[in-house]
């Protein structure tokens, strides 16, 4: 199937508008691939026809269909494992000396979840941290995890919560396996108790985020490397906003907010690094 240049630009500025995810001019090969089945599949003739449909109002499973295509769901269990130390060895501890006083939940947001293993790690963690705090401690109620992606297929797989083994043997150790997933060998599927903890939303980033409500945590990890910069200044905004004060930013390994004018100052914990939200009363307008 025929793909000009032309239409290859047009496509690139047709995905950037509906998901702010930029396909550089080397990736045709990305487009060809994913977006060939799309078109046999919705029964168009060509890319050129797919554009036409794109750029003229689409109807929103064609728009589901393509954003479902183009976007990368690489993502496995408890992804950089230093990462989730800090989190149960120092954020959490810090959020509960916070929030235990108000009674009221630590609320966590896993942004670009794909197809849940980051939320379900945040659950697992938040339950095993839970039943170490002891009598009077934080329970595994105490936690309250929004996990969100652009894609609906994602969502659909999120929700279910099963995973075949070449997932699980992805980052889950045996203990957890015993403890939180139940199997039939060949599928495996994570127990109600943690299923529970997580709440599943479609959201595109690049559309306003009022109304998700104010979070202690929001995890974004190996996503914004995918947008261009004023796309991830205008999400990092968004992020300040929501979250509380001296609330808590993770990013990816190679994602920063170097050059974005937002209020975090960054935070060593071993070897990873989080962007805590400057107290107003602190803040000096840097980033």
């Amino acid at each position: 199937m025929h793909l000009s240049p032309a239409t290859f630009n047009e496509l690139r500025r047709a995905i950037h508008s509906l998901c702010g995810l930029v396909v550089s001019e080397d990736k045709e090969y990305l487009i060809r691939d994913r977006l060939g089945p799309v078109i046999s599949a919705r029964g168009l003739t060509s890319f050129d026809e797919l554009c036409r449909r794109l750029q003229a109002r689409p109807d929103d499973r064609l728009v589901e269909a393509v954003i479902d295509a183009v976007t990368t769901r690489e993502t496995s269990f408890f992804r950089d494992p230093h990462v989730f130390q800090a989190l149960r060895s120092d954020i959490f501890p810090r959020l509960a000396a916070e929030v235990s006083p108000l009674g009221r939940p630590i609320r966590i947001w896993s942004a670009g979840t794909s197809n849940g293993q980051e939320a379900y790690s945040l659950a697992m963690l938040a339950s095993e941290y839970g039943a170490a705090s002891g009598p009077g401690g934080l329970r595994q109620a105490s936690f309250s995890i929004l996990a969100s992606d652009i894609s609906r297929e994602a969502m659909r797989v999120a929700r279910a919560g099963e995973y075949d083994a070449r997932e699980i043997a992805r980052g889950v150790s045996s203990s957890r396996i015993a403890q939180f997933f139940q199997s039939d060998s060949t599928r495996f599927r994570l127990i109600p108790s943690v299923r529970d903890l997580v709440d599943f939303r479609q959201v595109n980033l690049c559309h306003s985020l009022v109304g998700l409500g104010l979070f202690d945590l929001i995890c974004c990890r190996n996503v914004l490397i995918y947008f261009d910069a004023p796309t991830r200044q205008r999400i990092c905004q968004q992020f300040h906003a929501l979250l509380r004060e001296n609330g808590w930013l993770l990013l990816g390994t190679a994602e920063n907010l170097y050059g974005i004018a937002t209020n975090f100052e960054s935070v060593r914990f071993g070897e990873a690094l989080l962007y805590r939200k400057i107290s107003s009363a602190n803040a000096s307008g840097g980033g």
